[in-house]
């Protein structure tokens, strides 16, 4: 995927930083559970056009945040 290819999404104020994530499928319910009530992080979509591998975008609070979600997922 280019960049150009990247989705156009926007970013609140308050995360303004975009971590783009591999998951396998059978990750996201663990995925979603572990950040929906984390202040730092927002999901902002979710790209399940491929069967086995998804995309997550996921708005960060910094650029700390970002780089420990991109390292650890």
């Amino acid at each position: 995927m280019t960049n150009n290819d990247e989705p156009k999404i926007k970013l609140p104020k308050t995360h303004p930083h975009l971590a783009k994530l591999v998951i396998d499928p059978a990750d996201w319910h663990e995925f979603e559970r572990q950040f929906e009530d984390r202040p730092e992080v927002k999901i902002r979509k979710l790209g399940t056009s491929e069967p086995d591998q998804w995309t997550v975008w996921v708005g960060c609070a910094s650029e700390m945040v970002k780089h420990l979600l991109e390292e650890n997922w």
